[in-house]
């Protein structure tokens, strides 16, 4: 059972670490899955994870955290308590990364209130949607500069530069496990896949079955089942909730195409799935959205974008692919997006993401950097 009130710590350096991850979720059990950038666990000798909730596996973290989400103020409070229980390691770290948006709030609270000295810091959290970026602007404006925003795309990167300057905001481009998510040529090909839990167009399955393709949808949201009642019923339509990684990789390889056609919305949805089956070798088939855009272009992926999310488009162009599907020239063309792929976008071994970070903000912060490196006075 989770702990939902206790902080466990990972490192060998007590309080002398240098960076500190605070998460309010780990796991103990990291195996059959694939590592996510950004997890808590590993990271390099000088940090430390701060960890409010541990869970056994992926499937009791979905049951007992992410369906069971409190009211903001009962989680405030237990990231509050989190960053209080270890005040000493905070005050003594040189980089601070907030893997919740909870404890980011709280650090700024407990620094505007004189409570927690940010002098020779950094303190990051990466933010994923335009809202929150735009409620925390405010909040920024007159904060210590040891606050600091990660953006895993252009768009916001420019866009939150321009509002609150350029000394706030990092772009740190998203990262996938691309030795999980590997080419499996044998598979025998099924349905295209869907994936994905929000900011999905969800009205254009029942057009693009009826247009001959066959569509598996996987998610992890239930009310889904009530959603498809109709399509169900269609052989060449399949609905699969709450798949374990292993299932997720299976459904993949067997797709002859994955397919994202995006709602407008405020966070490069979608931006995940995309990587995945582009590492995998699985045509992906899109619409331009943010996120999706930049990676095709970064990647010079070879499947033209659509404009719209309408149906007919999408099945004329799903079936246009599909008569590419062996030819040897865009086969070509997508292993070299695969490898520009893993050339930016692959997570490092060992916890290495974390050393790199790390490094990047010493060179970026004089004062952090001496001091990580024990030339400067002791922190405050």
């Amino acid at each position: 059972m989770p702990a939902p009130l206790r902080s466990i710590e990972i490192s060998p350096m007590a309080d002398s670490s240098q960076l500190v991850v605070l998460a309010a979720h780990g796991l103990y059990d990291y195996s059959g899955r694939p590592r996510r950038f950004l997890d808590a666990v590993p990271l390099p000798a000088q940090g430390r994870a701060l960890i409010g909730a541990w869970f056994q596996n992926d499937e009791q973290l979905e049951c007992d955290y992410h369906r069971k989400q409190c009211g903001v103020l009962r989680r405030l409070s237990t990231a509050f308590r989190l960053v209080w229980q270890n005040y000493a390691t905070l005050r003594r770290a040189r980089m601070i990364y907030c893997l919740s948006g909870m404890h980011y709030t709280v650090l700024l609270l407990l620094s505007r209130w004189g409570l927690f000295r940010t002098e020779g810091k950094i303190i990051r959290r990466v933010v994923y949607h335009d809202t929150a970026l735009q409620r925390l602007a405010s909040k920024l404006r007159k904060a210590s500069p040891a606050f600091q925003v990660e953006c895993i795309t252009f768009e916001q990167f420019a866009t939150t530069s321009h509002r609150l300057g350029a000394h706030r905001v990092v772009l740190r481009p998203w990262k996938i496990d691309t030795v999980w998510f590997q080419p499996e040529d044998d598979a025998p090909k099924t349905r295209a896949l869907l994936p994905g839990n929000i900011s999905r167009d969800e009205s254009m399955v029942a057009p693009l079955l009826h247009s001959g393709l066959s569509i598996t949808r996987i998610a992890r949201i239930d009310s889904l089942q009530a959603r498809f009642a109709a399509e169900i019923a269609n052989p060449r339509f399949e609905l699969v909730l709450n798949a374990s990684h292993r299932e997720y990789l299976e459904h993949l390889h067997a797709a002859p195409m994955v397919l994202l056609p995006i709602v407008a919305c405020d966070n490069p949805a979608g931006l995940t799935a995309a990587m995945e089956a582009i590492s995998a070798g699985v045509p992906v088939l899109a619409n331009h959205s943010m996120g999706l855009t930049e990676l095709f272009s970064e990647c010079r992926y070879p499947v033209p974008m659509l404009n719209n999310l309408d149906p007919d488009a999408w099945a004329r162009a799903y079936h246009q692919i599909e008569g590419q599907r062996d030819s040897p020239d865009f086969l070509a063309a997508l292993e070299n997006s695969r490898q520009l792929l893993l050339k930016r976008h692959s997570i490092l071994p060992a916890g290495e993401d974390w050393v790199q970070i790390f490094a990047e903000a010493c060179a970026a912060d004089s004062v952090v950097c001496e001091a990580a490196f024990g030339a400067a006075s002791s922190p405050a």
